[in-house]
């Protein structure tokens, strides 16, 4: 009996692969035929802040490793990096910068060294990591003001939630969070920017921390101005998936 579940797994096995490597290995105490045929991260290209630390999961094709997970070797395009430190599949994200992490399978109970090159399963993801230090928004003497409306996939945004994660920054501190505001039944974004003199540089950006990712929309000069109204206020666009931000202000 065992012998034929052996040889029917092993049936199963070649018609769900049509190049991949197959190997004997244990699954669920059984020495059986398996091929991984696919290993995918959850993120490919994520933005975190100091501070962050996120465990990758894993889509695994076939979903039989789910039982029993592949053997994974993770690495950095950087080894001497600072800006992350990974312990297994958890990265910490520690100083602002730029780095690609690495992933290496194969089936659980084999060594990655021990297979064919071309039958070890990789993926990668870009990680960026930023700092956004929070202010005292009393101890700026200017503001800029911006009345706007923020739209994702066409759709105005409500929600004071969503709204908040619009910021403003400047010399890496948050210096303005978008506010959810109503004037005649119209909602609206009200976004104070506090500054400390005209003429500096900032960004503008929506922070998805829910989904790891950031929408930066443009690059302005601080300068003390109201921009946007009611009627005709600015508009910040989120495009997914295609992951594009659109924005401008009127000069």
């Amino acid at each position: 009996m065992k012998k034929l579940k052996y040889l029917l797994l092993s049936t199963m096995m070649l018609t769900m692969t049509s190049c991949a490597e197959l190997f004997e290995t244990f699954i669920s105490g059984e020495l059986q035929l398996a091929a991984l045929n696919d290993v995918q991260l959850s993120h490919h290209k994520i933005d975190l802040l100091v501070g962050d630390t996120i465990m990758f999961k894993l889509a695994l094709d076939p979903d039989t490793f789910n039982v029993q997970q592949p053997t994974c070797r993770w690495t950095l395009s950087d080894p001497e990096t600072e800006a992350v430190s990974m312990i297994g599949k958890r990265l910490i994200a520690r100083n602002p910068g730029e780095v690609e992490v690495f992933l290496e399978a194969v089936p659980p109970g084999l060594s990655i060294d021990d297979v064919p090159v071309d039958s070890v399963m990789r993926d990668s993801c870009e990680v960026t990591v930023a700092r956004r230090v929070k202010t005292n928004y009393l101890d700026f003497p200017h503001e800029m003001i911006i009345i706007a409306r923020l739209e994702r996939d066409g759709v105005t945004v409500t929600d004071s939630a969503t709204v908040s994660k619009l910021q403003a920054v400047i010399d890496d501190e948050v210096r303005g969070h978008g506010i959810l505001r109503k004037a005649f039944g119209i909602p609206y974004v009200e976004l104070v920017i506090y500054g400390d003199e005209l003429g500096k540089q900032g960004l503008i950006e929506y922070l998805d921390h829910d989904n790891l990712q950031r929408y930066p929309f443009t690059e302005f000069e601080f300068d003390g101005n109201t921009h946007g109204t009611l009627s005709d206020p600015i508009v910040f666009r989120i495009n997914e998936p295609e992951d594009i931000a659109e924005f401008a202000i009127e000069r």
